[in-house]
């Protein structure tokens, strides 16, 4: 069927313009909205410009920087759509989290795994803006201005010099990234816009009337998909919001929900998996043992990078690499066994610190978010290219859309009295709850506050139980705040970050499915059981916050979409920064 598609749409084809529906009363911007339907009028859908055999056809489409200044200039949104065969197929789109991560492609990719959504549903897929093959938004320094940073050897020592870095990196953050002259527009209110945009642009070149939108946001992506919906309450079709953050609070609220949520996942669930298979890793047959070997790890990785630092060597593992890797890979239930490779690897390093052999091993299990150096902003720069500046925007842009989205402290020394008491109480990554980054940002933000008044469909969420980047106790306010509209689905012993399509639970699957492509319409909160962690006959409990029947299930569910993946590991390495 793709392939068909395919071969339909094999020929450049424009996006044509026709007469637009009457816009809601509730919408300022149609007359711009209007303005720029007829501006892509020329743009065609074409060959996506992507390694892989992607049946979608891709544009890049002009949208205003400011949707209430249009004035201002444009950006450019890439994006990728897919038809159906079935005539009367209504517009779905997804985004995988983030923010900062591109999601152009995933709409498809996710159908790979779930063909029903490209029989049932045209798919959408965009970059929003300032990622991606879209406008991007770079934070630039000066080599001089980066060299001069600060450092110390491990930020979960609270002092004075631990906070001169912190104040540092978040000045130097805020000057780098608010320096992109586009920088100010890169938001989630702009984004929403854009994505009502590309559904009336998309509905014009189909010839159809795509009168509300359908809808996968993971992650960030929950934020979006809320905001739109709040934005456009009567153009909310089938909603799923995965691995929710608290929508209805602050980027700083869900922030501070961070080091419980890491630390549970960790202490209750990575540990305990390890220490049953002591026999693979050897790291302890008891999680408490297990936590003593991490622990006693990271004092000694410490104690050599302050010598590192102290010879202006750059450690081979930190204890904030180690623990900023551990973190990325527990997001997911495949990243459980990666995690006790790189604990491992760590071990061995800590044992032999001179040992080109121990440094090799790290090379090889320490992949991902790993570049070699201890510190946020040290860890996401780049040369730039023929000149003397560093590029700091991998991992750090996506903040921009926090700075711009909610109003944030600029307290220092209460916000590094925060810091310093979740060190202290949740050691595993308390200390990184540091200054926002947002402390220094110049721009005043577009924020809201989501009620979802109006919106008349039911939105399902989904959120496990131990879900570390996006804390249960977070979506389960959200919910609560907007009880008569949503409807949540709690994952008894899950832990993974991103649920629904080629994940842990069955359950899961057979809702988001029902939910998706029969008339069902979910009407009460419910507790999904799911699958037991790699190379495991049996799902182990979890004392967290879900009063759900322990899982039976005895049947792991094999992950086979590798691209799908691909994108929640993406997210996993940004989710921090």
């Amino acid at each position: 069927m793709l392939a068909a598609v395919a071969i339909s749409l094999a020929a450049p084809l424009p996006i044509l313009t026709s007469d637009v529906a009457a816009a809601e009363a509730t919408d300022p911007l149609q007359a711009t909205v209007e303005t720029y339907l007829v501006k892509n009028s020329g743009v065609t859908l074409g060959d996506c410009p992507t390694v892989g055999d992607v049946g979608s056809r891709c544009a890049t489409i002009a949208v205003p920087k400011d949707w209430q200044n249009p004035g201002k200039g444009d950006l450019q949104v890439a994006i990728a759509y897919l038809r159906s065969d079935d005539p009367n197929a209504q517009l779905l789109t997804t985004n995988p989290g983030g923010p900062g991560v591109a999601g152009r492609y995933l709409t498809e990719q996710l159908s790979w795994t779930k063909p029903q959504l490209a029989q049932q549903y045209d798919l959408l897929g965009f970059d929003p803006r300032g990622y991606g093959a879209s406008t991007r938004v770079r934070c630039l320094t000066t080599t001089a201005k980066y060299n001069k940073l600060p450092k110390v050897a491990d930020r979960r020592v609270r002092n004075k010099a631990t906070h001169k870095v912190e104040v540092a990196e978040a000045k130097l953050f805020g000057e780098a990234c608010g320096g992109d002259p586009n920088a100010r527009y890169i938001n989630t209110q702009q984004a929403v816009w854009d994505l009502d945009f590309l559904r009336q642009l998309m509905a014009q070149y189909a010839g159809k009337t795509y009168d509300q939108l359908n809808y996968v946001g993971y992650s960030y992506g929950t934020w979006l998909g809320a905001w739109y919906a709040d934005t456009f309450p009567s153009r909310v079709g089938k909603f799923i919001l995965d691995s929710n953050m608290d929508w209805t609070s602050s980027m700083y609220a869900n922030q501070t929900l961070d080091p419980k949520a890491f630390q549970r996942r960790r202490d209750k669930m990575l540990f305990p998996y390890l220490a049953r298979h002591h026999s693979e890793f050897g790291l302890g047959k008891s999680a408490s043992a297990v936590k003593k070997k991490y622990e006693a790890t990271r004092k000694k990785l410490a104690a050599q990078a302050k010598k590192d630092l102290k010879k202006s060597k750059t450690p081979a593992i930190g204890p904030e690499d180690l623990d900023y890797t551990v973190s990325a890979y527990i997001e997911l239930d495949s990243g459980v066994e990666p995690a006790g490779a790189v604990i491992e690897a760590a071990v061995y390093l800590a044992k032999h610190p001179s040992s080109s052999k121990a440094r090799k091993t790290v090379a090889k299990r320490v992949k991902g978010p790993m570049t070699g150096a201890p510190f946020s902003v040290q860890r996401s720069a780049k040369a730039v290219s023929g000149s003397a500046q560093k590029d700091i925007s991998v991992g750090l842009a996506g903040a921009i859309v926090r700075c711009n989205d909610s109003v944030n402290s600029r307290n220092l020394t209460a916000l590094l009295k925060r810091a310093d008491a979740d060190a202290k109480k949740y050691p595993f990554l308390g200390y990184l709850n540091t200054i926002p980054q947002c402390a220094y940002w110049k721009y005043k933000p577009q924020t809201r506050t989501i009620d979802l008044a109006g919106v008349s469909n039911k939105i399902l969420m989904f959120q496990g139980e131990g879900d570390p980047a996006t804390a249960y106790e977070g979506a389960r306010t959200a919910h609560r705040r907007t009880a008569g509209t949503t409807v949540l689905v709690s994952v008894d012993n899950e832990g993974q970050h991103g649920l629904y399509i080629d994940g842990p639970s069955k359950c899961v699957d057979s809702l988001g499915d029902k939910f998706l492509f029969t008339g069902w319409k979910p009407t009460t909160d419910s507790t999904c059981t799911t699958g037991p962690l790699p190379f495991e006959k049996k799902v182990y409990p979890l004392a967290g916050p879900v009063s759900g029947a322990s899982s039976t299930v005895k049947t792991a569910v094999k992950a086979k979409n590798s691209a799908v993946k691909a994108v929640r590991a993406e997210v996993a390495k940004r989710a921090l920064s």
